[in-house]
């Protein structure tokens, strides 16, 4: 049976969604269940985060590691969410210290791509951390698949979940049997943007005649 993510112990210790290796000869479902409610989005709609390059995949350098990050990070940009990247920092994530911090992490166990920890109130997401395995073989394989992994946590982190899609970016490949993650898309497709975009609606226009705020 293919292991599952990790539940959320307390309501407001969400431990989202997970990133699975999938096992040759592994029964999966057919099809994704449903959709789960997001935890909540970002007031201001921006996501404030900062980036610990230690223990990042030997086969990478520190730029190439860090660039890769980063890119994955904007590829949300365009659903209306600012990505605010305010650098590097030495904390490392998961710790729950109100920082958000995207890395590397050894301590997750083996069966784990990745993982996004966080906190959320009353639909107010708090924080989001993004931990990344970096030892995974199929990584230095296969480059395109961590890109896609990062992205697809990078959407977790804003706060949406799994996609009942069985070929979006959000897409938990473990629940779907034809979904192979190597050739799962590294930009969003359609349906990831029309999800992110009801999480985060365009503002209000301003009515006639009301002050600007400056």
């Amino acid at each position: 049976m293919q292991p599952s993510c990790p539940a959320s112990h307390v309501r407001q210790h969400v431990g989202i969604v997970c990133v699975l290796s999938l096992v040759v000869g592994t029964a999966v479902a057919q099809t994704p269940p449903p959709e789960r409610p997001s935890p909540g989005r970002w007031p201001e709609r921006e996501y404030r985060w900062h980036y610990n390059q230690r223990n990042h995949p030997a086969w990478l350098s520190d730029d190439a590691a860090r660039t890769l990050v980063i890119e994955a990070a904007r590829s949300w940009a365009g659903c209306g969410v600012r990505m605010n990247f305010l650098g590097e920092t030495e904390q490392a994530p998961g710790k729950m210290d109100g920082v958000n911090v995207v890395g590397w992490s050894l301590e997750m166990p083996p069966t784990l791509r990745a993982v996004t920890l966080g906190q959320a109130r009353d639909g107010h997401l708090l924080e989001r951390d993004i931990a990344i395995r970096p030892d995974r073989k199929e990584f230095e394989r296969s480059p395109r698949l961590l890109q896609k992994v990062i992205t697809h946590e990078f959407g977790h982190a804003i706060g949406l979940t799994h996609s009942s899609r069985c070929d979006d970016v959000m897409t938990l490949a473990a629940d779907c049997a034809k979904a192979n993650p190597d050739t799962l898309p590294l930009d969003l497709t359609a349906n990831d943007l029309a999800r992110c975009q009801a999480l985060y609606p365009p503002p209000e226009p301003a009515a006639a005649g009301s002050p600007l705020l400056r």
